[in-house]
């Protein structure tokens, strides 16, 4: 059986780090997540952001460019992750990004609520990405900010929000890295006990 790293988690509690989620063993040797419009529509519908029956009809091209707006999510968050600032180009990046998707975002009466509705295409990839990078932003005005951590596994790198009672997660998952963490630390242990 695979672990689920090897395949698309919610675990971040902010669905712009989630999309940063979208490699698997970011720190090694890198597993990408997000190898097609198919695979980029799976993540977008398991994350809510499309209707259980919406397929984006992304070209390669438009793919990469999805991929490269995760990278500048991760070069934004990274750092805050560590404790340390955003660095400046990275939120100029964002700042450029939500100007260029205002367009497609409008408030929306609806069921007795105002919404924000996303008016966008199957062809456009800022079908997912305005509502990835309005998380983003929503993110970085919040007080959660200061609770956005890096997964402690050894080649991990998964970003979350640390929402635990006593602030000190320490693993993107406790199934996968924290369990991967305590089985080196038992054998570990066991190579000590037997020399």
């Amino acid at each position: 059986m695979r672990p689920s790293t090897d395949d698309f988690q919610l675990i971040a509690g902010n669905l712009a780090l989630d999309f940063v989620n979208t490699i698997g063993d970011r720190l090694g040797e890198a597993r990408e997540y997000l190898t097609s419009s198919a695979e980029l529509s799976r993540w977008a519908r398991l994350a809510g952001i499309l209707p259980p029956s919406a397929r984006l009809s992304l070209t390669p091209r438009q793919v990469a460019s999805v991929r490269a707006a995760r990278a500048d999510l991760y070069r934004l968050f990274h750092p805050i992750a560590l404790g340390a600032s955003p660095a400046r180009r990275a939120l100029a990046a964002l700042n450029t990004r939500l100007l260029t998707l205002a367009h497609v975002r409008r408030l929306r009466w609806r069921r007795g609520t105002v919404n924000w509705e996303w008016r966008t295409s199957a062809r456009d990839p800022s079908a997912i990405l305005a509502q990835v990078f309005s998380s983003a932003a929503e993110l970085l005005v919040s007080t959660q900010l200061a609770q956005v951590r890096q997964c402690g596994g050894e080649h991990c790198g998964w970003l979350f929000v640390d929402r635990s009672p006593a602030g000190r997660r320490r693993w993107c998952s406790m199934a996968d890295c924290g369990n991967r963490a305590k089985a080196r630390r038992h054998l570990a242990a066991v190579r000590r006990a037997s020399r």
